[in-house]
């Protein structure tokens, strides 16, 4: 196995495989299910990969590569404990943070359905948190666009979302590309920088400047005033 993120540090790490692999039937289907243990090259801790092989039970796993998942026979595991995406969204409201951080949770497991439903949510939710709580989310994106609290661009880009999650959100059953997700969440961390992150740092450095201005002696502070040109 080459790298994955750990489900314990967070990080992407190389993953050694400790022992050897173990192979048991699937009573539900017509699979084996394998798991094979590995340490983070990271933190040390164990992790379990497990998955599922077209390999029948009479065939010989001695012979199989000493890492399960280099056969070409088995599909790509799974990891105990799950990745998580280890996401911070300074600056937004806890609840709305709560829901992007959870959103790229799934996206970090490939639950994209998942994912790009919460990002919706998230993009919703942002708009009632700034008072926008009337209509349709379509409406809702449009305000807040009045209201200039959304560029055109990011407008665009909460429409993306609102489109990516309707399919999720209102039952399509329609399969989401791994890649499509990920731009989803992209393009839903933008929102959240817009409406939250970006005004919170202009505030903070604005108040910095502010402090630094009223620390300064008095004699800085003041008014030089210009002399009389020369003749």
């Amino acid at each position: 196995m080459a790298s994955t993120t750990c489900g314990w540090c967070g990080r992407l790490a190389h993953m050694r495989a400790v022992g050897g692999a173990e192979v048991v039937s699937d009573q539900n289907s017509r699979l084996n299910v394998g798991f094979e243990a590995y340490r983070c090259a990271h933190c040390g801790r164990l992790v379990l990969a497990y998955g599922w092989t077209e390999f029948q039970p009479t065939n010989d796993w001695d012979s199989a590569p000493s890492d399960l998942w280099a056969h070409p026979q088995a599909q790509e595991p799974r990891w105990l404990p799950p990745a998580k995406s280890n996401r911070t969204f300074a600056d937004v409201p806890a609840a709305i943070e709560s829901l992007a951080v959870e959103a790229h949770d799934c996206l970090a497991i490939k639950a994209d359905r998942a994912a790009v439903a919460l990002a919706r949510a998230v993009v919703e939710a942002s708009a009632k948190e700034k008072g926008v709580t009337k209509g349709s989310l379509i409406a809702k994106i449009d305000d807040l666009h009045k209201l200039g609290l959304l560029r055109a661009h990011i407008k665009e880009a909460a429409h993306e979302v609102r489109f990516g999650g309707n399919e999720a959100a209102h039952g399509d059953l329609k399969p989401v590309d791994h890649e499509a997700a990920e731009e989803i969440l992209t393009l839903m961390d933008e929102v959240l920088n817009e409406l939250f992150q970006s005004p919170a740092r202009v505030a903070r450095a604005r108040q910095r400047r502010l402090e630094r201005s009223q620390a300064l002696p008095e004699s800085e502070n003041a008014t030089v005033p210009e002399e009389p040109p020369s003749t």
